[in-house]
């Protein structure tokens, strides 16, 4: 058995390619004496933020933390976040982080008090991407019934509202309706209609055939479909949400990427593997 110091030390290796397996597992087993020490990292990081160049360690340290269900770590991945500001570039040392899990990790560790993700989704000093991972947060909570239908409507009809007097905000409002859809737009069908037709979409993230399609899906698949997405789901497993990451697997990723060249159906199978339809994948 690895003792804590132990864990640590793997945690921070700045060898890329090494995948800290059993630090990991370990930290699991011990996830009482490991969490003070997980909770100086990113505390480390939210008040030094070029800090999180250095290892890995803060990204596994998200991850754990996110799995404990660690309400301690919410207000300090906040002040990080909400840190970066308007420049894409400072999301740099994140890598995908922000896309593909920062969602699911803030929907972990807020124990179901939403103030501080709606700040994310609120301030207009935040980057757009971050307020995107905030508003998908609220999903996984709705998803997880920690979160009424009702509550979540009501919350995307007010941010409708308020970005329909911002007319300079594509990115957010387009969020707004991709979100809407993947709990089935029902409810909020001619709000979005009238932000289409006000010309307040970036069409190239979703346009309005998009959402015609996905209003005429039934409700019910619609949502069955969003319980089993494992994007939409809390932290479980640390090993199996960073396993695969490209420097831990490089010879898995020798498939050229996706151009653009290659023209996809909604419901064809998406072209990175994931088994997926395209829709509910890479499309958006």
């Amino acid at each position: 058995m690895l003792t804590v110091s132990q864990i640590i030390t793997q945690l921070k290796t700045d060898d890329y390619s090494f995948f800290p397996r059993e630090a990991l597992e370990q930290a699991v087993i011990q996830q009482e004496a490991i969490t003070p020490l997980l909770l100086d990292i990113i505390e480390g990081v939210a008040n030094n933020p070029k800090s999180i160049d250095d290892t890995h360690a803060y990204f596994f340290a998200l991850f754990l933390l996110a799995q404990f269900k660690e309400s301690k770590a919410y207000p300090l991945i906040i002040k990080y976040f909400g840190g970066l500001g308007l420049d894409i570039t400072e999301l740099d040392p994140t890598g995908d982080l922000v896309t593909e899990s920062l969602h699911k990790i803030l929907a972990s560790v807020c124990d179901g008090d939403l103030c501080l993700i709606k700040q994310l989704i609120e301030d207009s000093k935040v980057n757009v991407f971050v307020m995107d991972a905030a508003l998908r947060a609220l999903v996984v909570l709705y998803n997880n019934d920690l979160l009424s239908r009702k509550e979540l409507v009501n919350y995307i009809q007010s941010q409708i509202d308020l970005y329909l007097l911002k007319p300079n905000a594509p990115f957010f409002i387009s969020t707004l309706v991709r979100v809407t859809c993947t709990i089935h737009p029902e409810e909020l069908y001619d709000q979005l209609v009238s932000c289409f037709e006000k010309n307040l979409i970036d069409t190239q993230m979703i346009n309005l055939n998009d959402l015609d399609s996905y209003r005429t899906e039934d409700k019910e698949t619609t949502l069955i479909e969003l319980k089993s997405d494992p994007r939409s789901q809390f932290i479980k497993d640390t090993i199996a949400e960073t396993e695969w990451w490209y420097c831990f697997n490089p010879d898995r990723y020798s498939t050229p990427i996706h151009d653009g060249t290659l023209k996809l159906g909604r419901n064809d199978l998406c072209f990175c593997g994931s088994g997926k339809k395209y829709k509910k994948c890479c499309l958006h």
